[in-house]
Parts: structure tokens; sequence; C-alpha cells
């Protein structure tokens, strides 16, 4: 069973009636609560629709103390922005593997159309007690979730997830999709290995500024997974990893809000 973090942020406002994000475990309730005004958040995915935004992961900061750590966001949150309304969802109720990447911060993340990618991300690995970089891709409809959300239905099995490829395993670096290829530049790659001499865990860092992956997802007995992986580590030979031909016409790429 999950350990989730309870915590609350002072705020001002139309945020003092309620001034918290709560995580239950193993809740499958969504909170509705007033207003759309939420602590300051760094690392967060933010996808936007209509008048819909939908926030996952990120880190809490407490404006009152702006040194102190700030806190992972273990609910998915959703501001409805014409009801005045905040939903929140928390993230114990999520498919596994989802539930622990969109508990994290500074994915590689963009949307298609109206599907949402996340892939990568840094956060806590429940099962192995320790921060990691994820090696999951998770895909989503938008608006099917958020109308899901609103309307009160099951959106458990609106997600689809590539799961454990350690070539996904980015953060802090930027995704685009085009046609069928996702391209993936920069960011980093951080793992706990074990010393060798004092049997116990450091931090091990790649930086990956100048490189790019190129790949594509493929369908193999109901899972995803990766396909025509390429990796060129730096710009200038960057025209390798384009496809001979895009097999499809370029989809537009929407810029996202990072701020």
């Amino acid at each position: 069973m999950r350990i989730l973090l309870l915590f609350t942020i002072g705020l001002l406002g139309p945020m003092s009636g309620w001034g918290q994000f709560v995580c239950f475990s193993d809740s499958t309730t969504i909170y509705e609560l007033p207003g759309t005004e939420i602590p300051p958040i760094l690392g967060e995915a933010s996808f936007n629709s209509g008048h819909f935004r939908v926030i996952v992961g990120g880190k809490f900061l407490d404006a009152k103390n702006p040194e102190a750590e700030a806190v992972y966001n273990c609910d998915m949150v959703i501001l409805d922005f014409q009801a005045q309304k905040t939903y929140v969802l928390p993230l114990s109720y999520f498919p596994p593997f989802v539930d622990e990447q969109f508990a994290g911060a500074n994915f590689c993340y963009t949307m298609d159309q109206d599907t949402a990618y996340i892939l990568g991300g840094f956060g806590y690995d429940l099962a192995e007690n320790y921060e990691t970089t994820f090696p999951t891709l998770t895909i989503f409809p938008l608006k099917t979730l958020i109308d899901s959300v609103v309307q009160h239905k099951d959106y458990l099995n609106l997600f689809q997830v590539v799961e454990d490829d350690n070539r996904l395993a980015i953060t802090e670096g930027t995704l685009v999709k085009i046609g069928p290829y996702f391209l993936v530049y920069n960011g980093r790659e951080i793992t706990p290995i074990e010393d060798e001499f004092s049997d116990c865990l450091v931090v091990n860092e790649w930086d990956l500024r100048g490189q790019l992956r190129k790949f594509t997802l493929k369908n193999t007995e109901g899972f995803m997974e990766v396909a025509e992986f390429q990796m060129c580590n730096t710009s200038k030979v960057f025209y390798q990893c384009m496809p001979d031909k895009w097999s499809a016409e370029p989809t537009r790429v929407f810029e996202l809000d990072r701020q």
C-alpha cells in the first residue's frame, strides 16, 4: 500500500477556505474546491483544454518560507476557470507506474491534438525506497479525462503506459511529437547506485545536453513498447536521427506554458 503525504500550505485570498492538498491512500474521491488559485509550483506538466488546465506533478513551494525544500505534489489538479472550481484527484487511484510518475517533477511532456504525453521525470520510487528518474511514458486523452472527472465517471482505463524502459529515463528534457515519431532532446538522468566500498546509495547523474533520442511506439500483444529507437549524441549528427521519410505529415505540436 502506498505511503502518501499529508501536508498543509497556508494560503491567502480565495484559497483560505480550504488551504490544503491532501493525498489519501487508495482514495477514489474526486475533491471539488472553490476557486482556481493554487500554491506556487515548479517542475509540473501543464496542459490546457478550453477553459480547463490540467496540472500533473511538480513541487509546491511555501510562499512564506521560500528557502524551505519544496514538497512533491501527490495529486492531479484540474482547474476550471469558467466555473471557478478546482478538482483534486488523489494519485493513489491511478494505475501502477502512472501514480508514482505523476507524483514526480521535471518531466518531458507535450500534447499532440488532444493527446497528452508525459515521459520520464524525477521522483520517489516507493518500491525501491529512493528518488530516481522514471523509465516511463504515459499517454492519455486530455478532454476525455476532463469530461470524466466533471461527470464523475471512471477514468482509470484512460491511461496507456510504456513502463520500465531505461531509454525513457530522462528528466528536464524536451519532448516533441512529429507524426508517429517522438523526439527527446537535452535533459538528465539521475539514478542512485550502490557504492562498492560502503554499500551505501550514491547519486549517479548523466548530463544529456546535446543528445537527441528518436523513437516510435508499437503495440505488441496488447502492450505499448518503444520501436525504431535511435540516439544521436551531438548536434552535429542530429540529421542521422531523422527518418528518410516521415511516413505521415508532421502534426501540429502545441507550445506549452511551462511557467
